[in-house]
């Protein structure tokens, strides 16, 4: 398996070329989506920081956070104006991009590069996915309900005060996050990538704490956020 730009390609099983391999590439090309981008409101001439997101239990309370009661910014939709990704205004400085939870991960390179002008816009770029705990590849995985790992670019180890252990190898990052953190480097922009490894599939208070902690060092004002109607920090209690 190979990546770039955050796609996944799969390798063809057969050890040789003939009609059919070409006729699968010719209509795996025709079967590309085709996305656009479109601004809802003024376009910004430059962004600070620009915050993408990826994963479905991040969305919602990500938004909660950060921007409970911003409009659209900008839009990016494919063929069929089925929106795969969307731009939330922060404050001054934050920008927050959302993609959806639908989009496939396989054309994660083409999602990128139309995003390409946006992302070289922004003086900072901070990406965030999730993976369950058991998909982390280590000796010593730490005993806790979440934590977060993270990859640079070359220029990309002071966009973020908040400073975690970088993932270890063999662990592979693959998706949007890892396409935009692939595009900076090669554009050699500041960026950097944080994974969030939980060992459940819906945020509880306790697994939420990197994403706070996150939020907070990147100098944002958190809005409240609650669980199945108690404290944020009753344990156990699911993000409503």
């Amino acid at each position: 398996m190979a990546s770039f730009f955050g796609e996944v390609v799969f390798p063809v099983s057969r050890a040789f070329w003939d009609e059919e391999d070409e006729y699968g590439a010719t209509q795996n090309s025709v079967n590309q989506p085709q996305f656009s981008v479109r601004w809802l409101k003024e376009k910004p001439p430059q962004i600070d920081t620009l915050v993408v997101i990826e994963g479905e239990m991040l969305i919602d309370f990500s938004k909660k956070c950060l921007c409970e009661n911003s409009e659209e910014l900008c839009l990016v939709e494919d063929d069929n104006q089925t929106k795969v990704c969307s731009l939330y205004q922060v404050n001054d400085n934050v920008y927050l991009c959302i993609v959806s939870p639908r989009f496939d991960t396989k054309f994660s390179a083409k999602l990128v590069d139309k995003m390409g002008e946006t992302i070289s816009s922004a003086k900072n770029t901070i990406s965030v996915t999730c993976r369950h705990i058991s998909q982390f590849k280590n000796k010593n995985t730490p005993t806790v309900p979440s934590f977060l790992r993270m990859l640079t670019t070359e220029n990309g180890k002071n966009v973020c005060k908040l400073k975690e252990p970088y993932l270890e190898q063999p662990n592979i990052v693959y998706g949007v996050a890892a396409g935009v953190l692939s595009y900076a480097q090669f554009m050699e922009l500041p960026s950097v990538l944080y994974v969030l490894y939980t060992d459940s599939f819906v945020l509880d208070s306790l697994s939420a704490e990197p994403l706070l902690k996150l939020f907070t060092a990147m100098n944002c004002t958190l809005h409240n956020v609650t669980f199945a109607g108690k404290d944020f920090f009753s344990k156990g209690n699911l993000y409503m």
